[in-house]
């Protein structure tokens, strides 16, 4: 056999194909976590790869059940032209092996002697003795009598013919041999299910040819032809009797002016095998069962063959039922049936199914279904990134520019957001968020916008300075009534910085001694600090207090002017010392950093 008759469907690699497609989505495109996506990547490899091993021992099983009868086709035809294998019609014969019974008296004909084989049922010897494979003027018949092999057969045969499959399946039934109504039933189940798995395995309904025969004594009348119907479409079992009872009619009447008699009992055996098989045969195969789907039989017939008639089969006892006649057995010699020549001829041939196509229809689908897999992956990604930067952006307008460093926190997240847009506007966007559904363009300029209309908060000033004779009578440092009106600047500004503590300074100047002017600037710095704290509600532990005295001149004591500037209090902003010691800081250089 050559490689291009082995040649057929490409499960194998199909298989690799849609693994592929599936790793390629897992890793460009799936919306998943790389854990996610690393699992269900080995799940493919160990699917594909369990695919694979039982395409490939499905393979060998079918090439293994089929050779013999590859061979035998091979050597049938070696003489033949080349294209006869798809000029002439290919007909599978199906029927149970020989079954012998040796011993069953109730299996045995009257008459036959004891001890000598007896057939329980039809088989396929009497088509084909020991041959594999008959080639008549009509068509190529192969034989398969095992209903497990025969869809590996009909695969078998379809690759062989380069995508033309079996053009029908003949089933002959020897009704004389038929006499267990279960062992009957069971057959024809049981073939019912295997032609149509064979249907399957070639992608048609295998048209079924069911061909009837009924054993007569040598007659007058002479051979006998085939009397029924084929075509294209299924049959209708409901008049089909009526049919070939009109063709036996016209039978009869060309034989009366011969010899009307044995034509006539002919006649009559042939329409009585007709109803049986409408009765007992046919609609076990196209009725509609549970489970199992109806066989497209376009093919019937029946004819007489000279052999012996069993009174015990089936149909004999149908006769007897509706005749009242009791049939006696008679001894004949068993000749070989004709094959149901005639009956082939009226179904059409069935075109070439090529496999390519089919398989690369197939792979094409795949490829759209991971095409339509990956769009709904990235408009899903897609609708994920707009939310994410829109919802940040939002964020970030939702605070108040009085909380600053929640604004900042929000403006970072923005920032992010626009340098990953900015990433995909230079260097192109990743297929997950690609073909042609990514939206993060029309934001990129909303984030730049955004981010360029922030405004950091104004710093707060310096310090604050008061003049002490504006809030303290000379050398006391209790606040004078109404020194309030001076110190709400000051109020204002600790509460515009929550988030800063304040210093309070106390300054004089050099008039009187040095201890007592520390002393009388801590003292007034210590009453500027209480009235903050009590306006403000801020804890009293947020303020720190520092005299000075006259260490810290701004102008020179020598005259009115100069000491009038240097008897001052003085507010300043510093920032959380602790804040800095938490944020692994050191404060350095300013006293105030150590009070508690």
């Amino acid at each position: 056999m050559t490689g291009t008759r082995l040649a057929g469907y490409p499960y194998r690699t199909l298989c690799v194909w849609i693994a592929t497609l599936a790793l390629i989505w897992l890793a460009l495109c799936s919306p998943w976590p790389f854990v996610w996506n690393g699992v269900c990547a080995a799940l493919v490899v160990l699917m594909a790869v369990v695919a694979i091993v039982i395409a490939t021992r499905r393979i060998r099983e079918r090439q293994q059940a089929t050779r013999h009868v590859l061979s035998a086709i091979d050597t049938a035809l070696a003489s033949l032209p080349s294209d006869i294998k798809r000029n002439t019609p290919l007909i599978i014969a199906v029927g149970d092996a020989p079954h012998i019974v040796r011993t069953a008296r109730e299996a045995r004909p009257e008459g036959a002697p004891l001890g000598e084989p007896v057939h329980a049922d039809g088989s396929l010897a009497d088509l084909f003795g020991s041959d594999l494979v008959r080639i008549t003027d009509t068509a190529i018949w192969v034989r398969s009598d095992d209903p497990a092999r025969l869809a590996h057969l009909a695969d078998a045969l379809k690759r062989w013919r380069d995508g033309q499959g079996p053009d029908a399946v003949a089933y002959p039934v020897a009704a004389d041999r038929v006499d267990s109504q279960p062992n009957f039933a069971a057959a024809l189940k049981q073939w019912r299910g295997a032609i149509a798995e064979a249907s399957r395995a070639v992608g048609y309904p295998l048209p079924v040819c069911v061909a009837v025969y009924a054993e007569e004594v040598h007659s007058a009348a002479g051979d006998c032809p085939w009397f029924g119907v084929s075509g294209g479409s299924a049959l209708r079992i409901e008049t089909l009797s009526e049919l070939v009872a009109s063709r036996l009619e016209q039978y009869m009447r060309m034989g009366l002016s011969i010899n009307p008699e044995p034509r006539a009992r002919r006649a009559a055996q042939l329409d009585a095998l007709t109803r049986w098989a409408c009765d007992a045969v046919l609609p076990a195969l196209v009725d509609a069962q549970r489970g199992s789907q109806p066989l497209h039989v376009t093919g019937f017939g029946v004819t007489a063959i000279e052999g012996r008639p069993g009174p015990h089969s089936l149909y004999r006892q149908f006769v007897s039922s509706i005749t009242g006649l009791t049939l006696s057995a008679a001894n004949g010699r068993r000749l070989t049936c004709p094959l149901p020549e005639p009956l082939i001829r009226g179904i059409p041939p069935q075109p070439a199914r090529r496999t390519l196509p089919r398989a690369l229809a197939h792979a094409f689908a795949c490829l759209a279904a991971c095409f339509c897999a990956a769009a709904a992956a990235s408009a899903w990604q897609n609708r994920a990134l707009v939310e994410r930067v829109v919802g940040d952006m939002s964020r970030y307008k939702a605070i108040a520019p009085a909380q600053n460093a929640a604004r900042v926190d929000a403006l970072t997240a923005v920032k992010r957001d626009r340098d990953e847009l900015e990433r995909y506007a230079t260097s192109g966007v990743p297929p997950r968020l690609g073909l042609g559904l990514y939206r993060g363009a029309p934001l990129q300029p909303v984030a730049n916008a955004l981010i360029a209309s922030y405004q950091p908060p104004a710093p707060p000033p310096p310090t604050i300075e008061l003049d002490s004779l504006s809030l303290f009578s000379t050398g006391k440092a209790v606040l004078n009534p109404g020194s309030n009106r001076v110190l709400v600047r000051a109020l204002e500004m600790i509460k515009a910085y929550p988030d800063k503590r304040v210093l309070v300074a106390g300054h004089t100047d050099s008039v009187g001694h040095s201890s007592s002017n520390l002393k009388l600037s801590e003292a007034r710095a210590a009453s500027v600090r209480d009235w903050l704290a009590d306006a403000s509600g801020i804890p009293a532990t947020h303020f720190a207090i520092q005299g000075y005295g006259d260490t810290r001149p701004k102008a020179p004591n020598d005259t009115e002017a100069g000491r009038a500037s240097n008897r001052r209090v003085e507010i300043t902003l510093i920032p959380d010392c602790r804040d800095d010691r938490s944020n692994g800081l050191t404060p350095q250089g300013h006293p105030a950093c150590s009070f508690e």
